[in-house]
């Protein structure tokens, strides 16, 4: 994804240009989301007017609330407790300041209590404020809400892109219980944030709800308001995309459920459903899991796709709505702009003003190098673990597609690797998932020159390609699997001759336009360890450099050593770390039959949850080593939720237990099971092997862990074997 870090010295190009200027600490911000509608706000629940942090209310990329403040006798409440156990559900316990009312009555803090309650169905947020007086005489209250909409596209909020041709924003209109904001887009839509009130409030003017309130003493008084959030497109526009049909709905059911005997890591997968919840959006015809909240609240092919790959084994049907709404978007012309390539699988697609205007190609924007042989990765692993070959008959053009894409366009120069170069000068200079502008590095600090082939790309595109072949082959392509397989081969050879850097017994994190090694170590070679493409005789070497103090902080990887003359801890892909990446590094090493090193991981991410509020991995956090502080330091405009870093959790499980369905010879494989020290024990139930459903029960026995097949529903075999 766009990533949040520094503007560089002169640039090209306003999109790759990803720190938002505009948007600073959002560490403490509270959230309530459902659908897609969220609110940002501080802990207090206020949206105040032009805040730095890019607090507000907003629908489908428009920021429709951009001032929301509470006062009382001209004064903030002060904060007592902010819950949001239910993502659609927030509340706030606020309590007064000392205060002075109009008649010159001193009301002690702490005095009054106010309750802030709010919930969002469908384009709509509901508030609830109760004011009760806790003093032994009545009391007036002035109480102010003020409200305000600036309709700002998140990229503006985000100081990404300054607005080319900002549409007519109306002056409010003010009702006896009504506050009406319009505006009136370039792209020919119209927003309205419609506010009403239960009681009318004394006066309301200039954006303003003013209440006197008469407390008797101990008595409580109720204010009500409704948000409702509107877009009304013309009948016809010239600035929409045609229209495709409707996705499918996936078919087949989830229903495997894990317990342990660690109560906190049993809180943390509660937390991994409902971030998931919470960052379901889109609509019937094409829903998908947002990458995060607040700056990635859109479809993502990158994310969308690892976030389905981590969830596989435990809810396939998110990777079969995944695969069905990215071939739905799946590139049919070449167009520079959106950096589009027949065949080719989106990179982000977003629905606000900018994006529907052309102002940023992202509508949808096709500028990465690896959702495609991502998408084709996904669809094996799918079929292999259901045995959903209808799918892959429904998706037989699109999978042909992605593939000719990673032949003709991927790989420009016939070399046998995928490499990327934008074509749009608004796109993203870096493509691949370290998509930030000095996001690839030498050792010496200087950023590497396209085209650049990735090191984890490669393993991607080896992964495509021989899962692409066992899907063939299941089709009754027995000649295309063959010349599928005979690629990945010939890959194979190439990425190890060109990639493997002898003296640090490591690979390249790159190949620059001159096909020199771009030889910074980084994170990155870790994903293609997961893919098989490394041999056993280098995995060894690979495993160990892991796990030096340069590369594990203590908290997990870095995603650059530290050694690096690029190196930063708070850089967002120069030293932080990432959990999903870590995940996939430890998935990695387990494959490689490195366990303790992928145990190590586990557990590090385990003990730096503990220090994040309700125990949830942000999208990333700083690289400062274990030693220097004793906690995870927090990234200031890190995505919580993001998909991919929640969902790392159930691909970090799956590595430990060793479990690998394969549904077409209706055999669940128990590989190595190892529990870390803290996880005494794992019960798993109705694990998915196509149409049948395996019941296991995991004991950790000294240094040692036992498996025990409780129920086995369907003609299901468990094996348990030394190879992934």
């Amino acid at each position: 994804m766009s990533g949040d870090t520094p503007r560089p010295p002169a640039a090209s190009s306003l999109i790759e240009v990803t720190a938002p200027p505009a948007a600073r600490d959002i560490r403490d911000a509270t959230l309530v989301k459902e659908g897609d509608v969220f609110l940002l706000a501080d802990l207090e629940g206020n949206v105040r007017a032009g805040n730095p942090n890019g607090f507000g209310l907003y629908l489908r990329d428009t920021r429709f609330l951009s001032a929301h403040e509470l006062a009382i006798q001209g004064l903030h409440p002060t904060i007592l407790l902010s819950s949001g156990r239910w993502h659609f559900l927030g509340a706030q316990v606020l309590t007064n300041p000392n205060l002075v009312t109009a008649d010159g009555k001193t009301i002690h803090e702490q005095t009054v209590q106010i309750r802030r309650y709010r919930v969002i169905r469908g384009t709509a947020l509901s508030e609830s404020l109760t004011f009760q007086n806790f003093n032994a005489f009545p009391l007036a209250l002035d109480v102010v809400v003020h409200l305000d909409a600036d309709f700002a596209d998140v990229f503006e909020v985000r100081g990404l892109v300054p607005h080319p041709c900002r549409g007519r924003l109306h002056p409010p209109e003010h009702g006896p219980s009504t506050l009406i904001f319009v505006y009136d887009g370039c792209d020919a839509i119209r927003r309205t944030t419609r506010v009403s009130f239960d009681p009318p409030p004394s006066v309301l003017a200039d954006r303003r709800a003013r209440y006197r309130l008469e407390l008797d003493a101990r008595g409580a008084e109720r204010v009500a308001m409704t948000i409702e959030l509107e877009e009304r497109h013309p009948v016809a526009s010239d600035v929409t995309r045609p229209v495709r049909p409707p996705t499918p709905r996936a078919t087949g059911r989830d229903g495997t459920a894990v317990r342990t005997g660690n109560g906190a890591f049993d809180a943390m997968l509660e937390r991994v459903n409902e971030d998931l919840s919470v960052l379901a959006g889109g609509d019937a015809e094409l829903p998908f899991v947002a990458a995060g909240i607040p700056w990635y609240a859109a479809l993502f092919g990158r994310d969308s796709l690892i976030t389905a790959l981590e969830m596989l084994w435990m809810a396939p049907s998110v990777a079969c709505r995944t695969l069905l709404g990215l071939a739905r978007s799946q590139a049919a012309v070449d167009d520079a702009w959106r950096d589009e390539e027949p065949g080719k699988i989106l990179h982000e697609h977003r629905r606000g003003e900018l994006a529907n205007v052309g102002a940023v190609p992202f509508a949808p924007y096709y500028g990465t190098v690896d959702a495609t042989p991502l998408w084709i990765w996904l669809l094996a692993e799918y079929c292999r673990t259901t045995g959903d070959l209808e799918l892959a008959r429904t998706l037989r053009p699109n999978l042909e597609a992605a593939l000719a894409w990673m032949d003709q366009y991927g790989d420009k120069d016939g070399d046998g690797f995928l490499e990327y170069e934008r074509r749009s000068p608004s796109g993203l200079l870096n493509q691949g998932w370290k998509d930030s502008w000095d996001g690839i590095p030498h050792a010496s600090g200087a950023l590497a020159e396209p085209p650049i082939a990735l090191v984890e790309v490669q393993g991607y595109a080896y992964a495509a390609k021989r899962g692409a072949a066992q899907v063939l082959r299941a089709l009754g392509e027995p000649e295309r699997a063959r010349a599928l397989d005979e690629q990945a081969s010939r890959l194979y050879g190439a990425f190890n001759d060109a990639f493997w850097m002898e003296a640090e017994g490591f690979y390249c994190l790159a190949l620059d336009g001159r096909k020199r090694q771009v030889t910074a170590v980084s994170s990155n070679p870790g994903h293609a360890l997961a893919c098989g493409i490394v041999p056993p005789e280098r995995a060894a070497r690979v495993a160990e450099r892991f796990v030096r103090e340069d590369m594990f902080s203590g908290w997990g990887i870095r995603t650059l050593s530290s050694r690096e003359a690029a190196y930063n801890p708070v850089g967002y892909h120069l030293g932080t770390v990432w959990p999903h990446d870590n995940a996939l590094v430890a998935l990695g090493l387990k494959r490689c039959g490195h366990e303790a090193y992928a145990l190590a991981i586990f557990t590090a991410l385990y003990d730096a949850a503990q220090h994040f509020p309700s125990q949830r991995l942000p999208e990333l956090f700083c690289g400062f080593a274990r030693s220097a502080f004793g906690v995870p330091v927090r990234y200031p405009v890190a995505c919580s939720p993001q998909a991919w870093a929640s969902a790392s959790w159930l691909l970090l499980l799956q590595a430990a237990l060793g479990i690998v369905p394969v549904a077409e010879t209706g055999e669940l494989r128990v590989v190595r099971p190892h529990l870390p020290p803290w996880l005494p024990w794992v019960e798993v139930t109705r694990i998915r092997v196509g149409a049948t459903e395996v019941d296991l029960r995991y004991q950790r026995i000294d240094d040692h862990t036992a498996v025990d097949v409780k129920a086995m529903r369907g003609g299901v075999r468990v094996t348990f074997v030394d190879t992934w």
